[in-house]
């Protein structure tokens, strides 16, 4: 009977020993797992004594324990070997993921923007895919009578003034038809900060509306990621329903930047990501 106890004990300490510690949630550059050569993707888990080779400097991984807190692995915290690699355990280069929820916050009704500057902020501001849409206040922005919106940014030889399109009241920040100039596409990161107008035509008035920079996250690479975060607190009983939404709205703050909470709720509720109770 003790041998068998003793058995059991060893088995349970093995399990231990052997269980993941972190789910990675976001990846950004290439990260590799030594002993594999595989490549670090969204749903894997790393234990803290996998070795990682870090494909470039300033690749990160957005990591989470499995009690739902936040983590980065952090490129720029591993060590440079002999053979010129940057290479690291995982328990050497996970640092808390700093948060910046209290300041990255954007208010506004979507559907009736009245401070622009409110809306978008002075710094980042999160698009999820290639187009946004969203209503000015048809009082104190009227798309008639010549007036228009002006997008402008740099592209480090020249300045770039674009039209921003509209459909009736609204207008429409299209990522394809804005950082194509001349033939040639321009990476939106390379073009920061963009400057939003409201311009006369006839009169030529124009009004300064804000200075910011529009962060273009893939929707479907976003999709999956909060799929998997959303899958593993669930499973792991961390949270769900109403609280589960709002640690998703947290999650795009910390690891992507600024957006509307209204849009990005509106854009969760069709996705259906997560169990609703």
């Amino acid at each position: 009977m003790k041998s068998i106890l003793a058995f059991l004990i060893l088995m349970l300490s093995t399990f231990f020993t052997q269980a993941q510690d972190y789910f990675v949630a976001h990846v950004k550059g290439d990260i590799e797992v030594k002993s594999t050569n595989e490549k670090v993707k969204v749903g894997d888990q790393l234990n803290k004594d996998d070795e990682l080779r870090f494909l470039t400097q300033n690749a990160k991984a957005v990591v989470m324990t499995m009690e739902g807190k936040r983590m980065v692995i952090d490129g720029k915290e591993s060590e440079k070997s002999d053979d010129g690699e940057f290479i690291s355990f995982v328990a050497d280069v996970v640092l808390p993921l700093s948060s910046n929820i209290q300041l990255s916050t954007r208010g506004g009704d979507p559907s009736n923007i009245q401070d622009f500057k409110t809306f978008f902020g002075d710094d980042k501001y999160v698009i999820i895919g290639d187009i946004l849409k969203v209503k000015p206040d048809p009082g104190q922005f009227p798309l008639e009578n010549g007036w228009s919106f002006i997008y402008r940014y740099e592209t480090g030889s020249r300045p770039v003034n674009k039209i921003v399109a509209n459909q009736g009241d609204q207008i429409i920040l299209d990522k394809n038809k804005l950082y194509k100039t001349k033939g040639i596409v321009v990476d939106p990161e390379k073009s920061y900060p963009v400057k939003l107008f409201y311009f006369n035509s006839n009169s030529k008035d124009v009004r300064e509306l804000v200075t910011f920079e529009p962060i273009f996250v893939d929707e479907n690479t976003l999709t999956v990621e909060l799929q998997s975060v959303a899958s593993f607190l669930e499973n792991n009983n961390v949270m769900k329903g109403r609280d589960l939404m709002d640690e998703l709205y947290k999650f795009v703050l910390d690891v992507h930047g600024p957006i509307n909470k209204t849009l990005f709720f509106n854009w969760l509720g069709q996705k259906e990501l997560i169990t609703r109770g």
